[in-house]
């Protein structure tokens, strides 16, 4: 929801390699601290990154992960990410950047942080900052006005730093020749491919050989664990008469406002001139002035809905007077987003698109609206009773727990009038009662040692205690009951590695001097010719990227790659055949973008080069906790 602000503001959004800066900052009378050495999760230099910091950092990068992964996040993914180690070193990084740009002078004061949040259209009533709304959406977002203003200084700050560094991101003439050298030089070579499946037939299965491989990798052919659990469930009772107080709705909603918020829609029209995957250079110019053309008519006084039905290459939209309707930020192609969102109602403009040229007119734009209490009342009677029948659940099933904890065995639970369950022994492949659709449960039984009882689990449709009752482990069967299985595994791997052999065979045959026709055939081999291309228009091929790469590096002077190249199973050796300079007109076409692009690189790579420079002489402590 931060983003989306932000981008009412029209801000421009920075990409680079550094970190968004964090910063306190005090507006309209709100102050801030800094942490003691006591609560130090890091110190840069002279500075303190308290745990609470790190914590709500910690938090926001979980809730940006479930966001991204539908809810849930998988055990072990934080872990592997290194989530943990991320987020401090993103704090630390703040801290010397915003140490670094304090040192060059730069900072930004309150005044220009208060203008800019004041500016922002979605905390504008009636065409004026209104204080009560921006509180009231702040609020209905989870956030205060410390942390959203804190955060709106650091990009603030963070975008005078990157105006700072665009002063050693210049292009030289050379540079730019270079790059569009690199880029539009087409290369034209050739190939052999070397699938693993053609070299099946060549391989030989003795018995011998099968049960050396088979006692080499047998713990592939082992069975899976099987558990038998004991388990109590306590299951969430949907036919439950709940009576939810007003009070109750009216507090869910103060606390939940975010999911309430009606994020701004726009309604437009387009007018569509599409562009063919083979248009040529020259064609697509012809189509840019068509659109062009209808832009100027629409200008001119033109009913768009009838200019629209009678050009539009969107025949879905054509009908209806090019009319897509209601839609928000993200359900567009970005192009597209980016000029109906940049417009005012009745605005035209003309963009380009992966579709191809777009007219388009912005009709209306619905603002940000923030739904009533009685316009969500049902919804929030229905969540506010499923976590009443949660909890109703949960308080049997911990009351449950210290019941058989205190009595010692599940056994006893039961006589008391507990009701035990039991499984057969079962795999993780199967479902049996207690696990169907709960995949948490089943994770947590897995876990378990025999003999071991679990914590309270929480499923998907209920509570659970499990007892690991007996686990049987996983065994290595005879070779027989499995011997077509190792066969398929054995000729698979032999004829990758009769593919691997012929492909080095060829490989060094090149090296020496023999061409790769000759190499190729001697093997009985097929050469194949890639068409001309270049990096530029490289993603319209259908070779792997690996042979592609390979490929467009290829010279007169260095004809041959160093190595095989793998792409899946399958291996390649290529061979320079010939390349072609692209034309002037090419160059003049592509310069302005060819050197936009460099620049943006050349700035990224002073900021990370700054960062490192920061980094490097910074006095750096970080608790032994981490």
């Amino acid at each position: 929801m931060l983003e989306f602000l932000r981008q009412k503001a029209q801000s421009t959004v920075i990409q680079v390699i550094i970190v968004v800066i964090i910063l306190v900052f005090v507006f309209w009378g709100v102050g801030s601290q800094q942490g003691n050495g006591v609560n130090a999760a890091a110190t840069v230099n002279d500075e303190t990154i308290t745990y609470t910091e790190f914590q709500r950092s910690y938090d926001a990068r979980l809730d940006q992960l479930r966001d991204q992964l539908g809810g849930n996040i998988p055990d072990g993914l934080l872990q592997t990410l290194g989530v943990k180690d991320q987020v401090l070193e993103g704090l630390i990084q703040r801290a010397l950047i915003r140490q670094g740009a304090g040192e060059a002078g730069l900072m930004i004061g309150d005044q220009e942080v208060r203008t800019k949040i004041q500016d922002m259209e979605v905390f504008k009533n009636e065409g004026a900052f209104d204080v009560g709304w921006y509180k009231q959406i702040l609020a209905g977002n989870r956030m205060n006005a410390t942390d959203f203003e804190l955060s709106m200084k650091s990009d603030l700050l963070l975008a005078k730093v990157m105006d700072h560094l665009t002063r050693f991101g210049g292009v030289a003439d050379s540079e730019l020749r270079d790059r569009f050298d690199y880029d539009y030089r087409q290369k034209k070579f050739a190939y052999v491919a070397l699938e693993p499946a053609a070299f099946e037939k060549k391989v030989v299965v003795n018995d011998d050989e099968l049960s050396t491989f088979f006692t080499e990798n047998q713990n592939d052919y082992r069975g899976e664990s099987q558990l038998k659990l004991k388990y109590v469930l306590f299951p969430f009772d949907a036919k439950a008469k709940l009576d939810i107080p007003e009070k109750s709705i009216v507090s869910y909603f103060d606390q939940h406002k975010e999911e309430y918020v009606v994020p701004e829609q726009r309604q437009a029209r387009h007018i569509l001139t599409m562009i063919d995957e083979g248009d040529s250079e020259d064609v697509i110019t012809e189509k840019r002035k068509k659109a062009e053309e209808q832009l100027k008519q629409a200008r001119e006084g033109a009913d768009f809905a009838d200019l629209a039905r009678q050009n539009s290459d969107d025949k879905g939209s054509a009908i209806r007077g090019g009319d897509l309707g209601f839609f928000e930020r993200g359900q567009m192609v970005k192009p597209f987003e980016d000029g109906v969102f940049g417009m005012q109602e009745g605005g035209l403009t003309l963009v380009r698109s992966d579709f191809g040229f777009h007219v388009i007119k912005l009709e209306k734009i619905r603002p940000l609206q923030l739904k009533t209490v009685a316009e969500v009342r049902d919804s929030i009677i229905a969540k506010i009773k499923v976590e009443e029948i949660k909890k109703l659940a949960f308080e049997l099933a911990n009351a449950a727990y210290e019941q058989i904890i205190l009595s010692g065995s599940l056994e006893k639970y039961a006589e008391s009038g507990g009701k035990l369950q039991e499984t057969e022994f079962f795999t993780r492949q199967d479902i049996v009662e207690p696990l169907q659709s709960n995949p948490v449960l089943k994770q947590a039984a897995f876990g378990l040692r025999q003999g071991e009882l679990s914590s309270l689990l929480e499923g998907t449709d209920s509570f659970a205690i499990f007892y690991a009752q007996e686990i049987k482990e996983p065994e290595v069967p005879e070779l027989d009951k499995v011997k077509e299985r190792v066969i398929k595994d054995f000729v698979s791997q032999r004829s990758q590695a009769l593919a691997k052999e012929a492909a080095e065979t060829i490989m060094a045959a090149v090296q020496a001097g023999t061409s790769l026709e000759a190499a190729a055939g001697e093997l009985g081999i097929k050469v194949e010719m890639a068409a001309m291309i270049s990096r530029a228009d490289r993603a319209g091929s259908k070779l792997p990227p690996a042979l592609l790469e390979a490929g467009l590096g290829l010279t007169a002077a260095v004809p041959y790659p160093d190595a095989v190249v793998t792409s899946g199973q399958t291996l390649y050796v290529a061979a320079f055949k010939d390349e072609k300079e692209a034309s002037a007109d090419k160059f003049e076409e592509q310069k302005d973008e060819i050197g936009k692009r460099l620049v943006e690189e050349n700035q990224n790579a002073v900021s990370a080069s700054w960062l490192a420079f920061l980094r490097d002489r910074a006095e750096v402590t970080i608790d032994k906790r981490f």
